[in-house]
């Protein structure tokens, strides 16, 4: 057994991903990833974290003894630490808790963070309905995800996040990237912004009278008395990878 058995104890549990992301402080992008089997090669935190909140163990998923030397999908090892481990099996008794002192003292130097250096961790609603760069989607439903990211000033003014759909933006945004939105019915012409247009959402500069592409592929979409025009907010960056929370 392996990855998979995550879901059967999250079911068991009446978790959703969304959930699983708050209690572990994983991101929602990563649980995904790991409870959809993209992600076959998390890291062993990361996966401890997920046992944790679902009330199973590493053995549980793998449903067989860990000391054993059966590959396993849950954990892979590179090439350095499986021979790492090869080199500790021909130790004796006295070279093994030699080797086993000094990495239980590097492990608490690495791992023993002072709290004044921890990083601050905030979290943001995420529209589970993307903002389209492209043909735009229904946007009215107010379905959103929690996730946790690290806190920063743009992190901090952001009201809301929405994930881009569609290359039209490109090459300022591109398909998949987490916008953050700051709340606002009405924005300065030239800035970036959520649209619902006639129960359509778009990201795309304000241009007064139309909706402007940056990607020449697509034309702007002209807008008219008769359009029904709803301003979400301002777009005031994206979440880089350095944001998220492993």
């Amino acid at each position: 057994m392996g990855l998979e058995k995550i879901n059967e104890f999250k079911k068991q549990k009446g978790l959703t991903n969304a959930q699983l992301a708050q209690m572990t402080g994983l991101t929602i992008s990563t649980v995904d990833k790991i409870t959809s089997g993209h992600n076959t090669n998390p890291k062993l935190g990361t996966v401890e974290a997920i046992c944790k909140a679902v009330g199973c163990t590493i053995s549980d998923l793998l449903g067989e003894n860990l000391n054993n030397n059966t590959s396993h999908t849950i954990l892979k090892y590179s090439f350095k630490e499986d021979n790492i481990v090869k080199k500790y099996r021909t130790l004796d008794v006295y070279g093994q808790k030699t080797v086993d002192v000094v990495l239980e003292s590097e492990y608490e130097r690495c791992t023993s963070i002072p709290e004044e250096e921890k990083p601050e961790i905030i979290q943001i609603k995420l529209s589970q309905l993307p903002a389209s760069a492209g043909t735009g989607v229904d946007l009215y439903a107010e379905n959103y995800e929690i996730m946790s990211v690290r806190a920063s000033d743009l992190t901090k003014q952001a009201d809301f996040a929405v994930k881009v759909s569609g290359d039209s933006m490109e090459s300022t945004f591109f398909d998949g990237d987490i916008l953050l939105i700051e709340s606002m019915p009405f924005i300065n012409k030239g800035d970036i912004g959520i649209f619902v247009v006639n129960g359509d959402g778009f990201v795309k500069e304000y241009g007064g009278d139309r909706l402007i592409s940056h990607n020449d592929k697509y034309p702007d979409i002209k807008l008219t008395e008769h359009d029904v025009v709803i301003c979400s907010g301002r777009v005031i960056g994206a979440l880089e990878e350095s944001d998220f929370i492993d």
